[in-house]
């Protein structure tokens, strides 16, 4: 049995005592002001990323589940670095994750930005915190210093592995008096802090897998605070959430392991934790790992590779599950982020690893393209997407009735906006040689016939279903072989022999490009025909 005794780090100061055979949550009462008591106030989540590299799957479905929480709760997400491990710091790393999330749409309501009550919100600038609380851990003799020398140590984790045994410290320096410890360390001594754990069984709810019992038998005890002055992750974990007065976390299964520990700080602390909920593992299809190999990029890779935000995060909810009504696994169906909120349910969560079905991101990718061409104004935002794309490659400015053209045409055909500048639609951005008639079997005359066929037809049937018919129609008039005529008129417009159908080919290009990609091989036969 152990004795509890928990003050109100708020207003009222009140303390209290209880005896709990067991970490439960409940085993902190209510004070008179409800201090120890969350439930009456708004939701507070956290997406807490280290920058020791870019966003990427996982930690975007963290952010993600996090925000959808919030918004449908009408409680605040907070955005916090947690850059305690400077030397793993990537540079970059913390602009990445800012553009990454606004772009997808998913922005904090509190950040090292946009500022709040509770900042900062970079944990290297909060290490006079984290010092001071070490201090009370010390003073409660929850916690003490460690004067261990790191030879010591990697001996102890050598003797371990050779003996098929799990390292962990073990925990000489707890023996210490703290007389003696304070006076090793006023003499100059390197130390760290550690935290005393015990062998005891903690239970607490989780709010995606249930009731979770786990102990820490068979760690040694915790380092809260390095030599350096600088935390660990576990202690400034704790701290920031309850500083922050962060109601519910929402993170990686991976990190379930550590909520032990996290529970011992709390109540080391007399602290009431928030509410647990640990997201399953992101893999592959095939069970393996997430890898770059496989298509684990960093977010804004997707960005260049003309994937939408829409895509990406629809990709995502279909692996993961925890919506209400629904059908988000069995369907390429786009649901807005509106829908998300709406339909979140953390209790429906997957609790097994989700596969990632990659497969289907080109799938919900067209369907968004799909989408942005029924509404003028975001039809216009993909015009000006193409003739970037266009310009970037071939230098060319293109017309933005083209390139309204071409999106019309490619609607449900293309993945991605850079589909268009595959090798077999290089025809549309590069016009032929005027002499690419030279190879073929039928000659100028035959181009003059189409472009007066040509000319007859109608802009508005000029099209994939008219125009095949129509010369057919020529072919056997003027006695010509159709499959002959194909190959002279894919020449002249195309410069190739190949690619797609006549048909598709006047539908892109449209009728004023054709018209004068023909007329310049004419014009060109003529001015040849003239030379002495």
């Amino acid at each position: 049995m152990h004795t509890l005794r928990l003050q109100c780090t708020r207003p009222c100061r009140m303390i209290v005592q209880r005896t709990a055979s067991v970490w439960e949550a409940d085993a902190f009462p209510d004070c008179s002001r409800r201090c120890f008591s969350t439930q009456d106030a708004a939701p507070r989540l956290r997406f807490a990323p280290s920058p020791t590299g870019f966003l990427h799957l996982g930690g975007l479905r963290t952010a993600l589940y996090n925000y959808l929480f919030c918004k449908q709760t009408g409680g605040t997400f907070v955005l916090r670095i947690e850059d305690t491990d400077q030397a793993r710091v990537v540079p970059g790393a913390v602009e990445n994750m800012f553009e990454s999330l606004s772009w997808l749409g998913i922005d904090p309501d509190e950040d090292v930005r946009r500022g709040g009550r509770f900042g900062p919100y970079v944990q290297s600038e909060r290490l006079k915190l984290y010092q001071e609380q070490v201090e009370v851990l010390l003073e409660t003799q929850t916690a003490y210093r460690c004067f261990c020398s790191p030879l010591r140590l990697e001996l102890m984790r050598k003797e371990a592995i050779k003996s098929s045994q799990v390292p962990r410290y073990d925990n000489r320096c707890r023996k210490l008096s703290f007389e003696e410890a304070e006076k090793r360390h006023e003499a100059g001594e390197p130390s760290v802090i550690r935290l005393k754990l015990d062998s005891r069984l903690y239970q607490y709810t989780d709010a995606v897998y249930g009731p979770v019992s786990c102990g820490t038998d068979q760690e040694g005890d915790l380092v809260l605070l390095k030599g350096d002055g600088f935390p660990t992750y576990h202690l400034a974990n704790v701290v920031d959430d309850h500083f922050m007065e962060i109601t519910h976390v929402l993170r990686g299964v991976e990190w379930q392991i550590s909520t032990p520990k996290h529970l011992r700080l709390y109540e080391a602390f007399g602290w009431t934790p928030p509410v647990f909920a640990h997201l399953p593992l992101l893999m592959n299809t095939d069970g393996s790992k997430l890898s770059k190999r496989h298509g684990a990029l960093d977010i804004l890779q997707y960005r260049e590779k003309g994937i939408y935000p829409e895509a990406l995060i629809n990709m995502l909810v279909q692996a993961g599950g925890g919506f209400r009504n629904l059908n988000v696994a069995q369907t390429n169906k786009l649901f807005r982020m509106e829908e998300l909120i709406e339909k979140f349910d953390l209790s429906l969560v997957n609790k097994n690893s989700c596969q990632i079905a990659f497969d289907k991101l080109p799938d919900f990718n067209k369907e968004v393209l799909r989408s942005k061409m029924k509404t003028p104004s975001e039809l216009a935002g993909l015009v000006r997407e193409v003739q970037t794309l266009v310009s970037s490659k071939y230098g060319k400015q293109l017309d933005p009735l083209v390139a309204e053209n071409i999106l019309t045409w490619s609607k449900g055909r293309i993945s991605t906006l850079q589909d268009l500048l595959a090798p077999d639609m290089e025809f549309v951005w590069i016009r032929p040689a005027n002499d690419v008639l030279s190879i073929s079997k039928l000659g100028g005359d035959v181009v003059q016939l189409v472009i007066d066929s040509f000319l007859d037809i109608p802009t508005s049937d000029f099209n994939s279903s008219n125009v095949p018919k129509l010369l057919r129609e020529m072919a056997e008039e003027n006695n010509l072989k159709f499959k002959e005529l194909m190959h002279t008129l894919r020449l002249a417009l195309c410069g190739t022999t190949q690619g797609p159908s006549i048909g598709e080919v006047v539908e892109i290009l449209g009728k004023d490009e054709c018209l004068y990609r023909l007329q310049n091989i004419t014009a060109e036969k003529q001015n040849k025909a003239r030379s002495p």
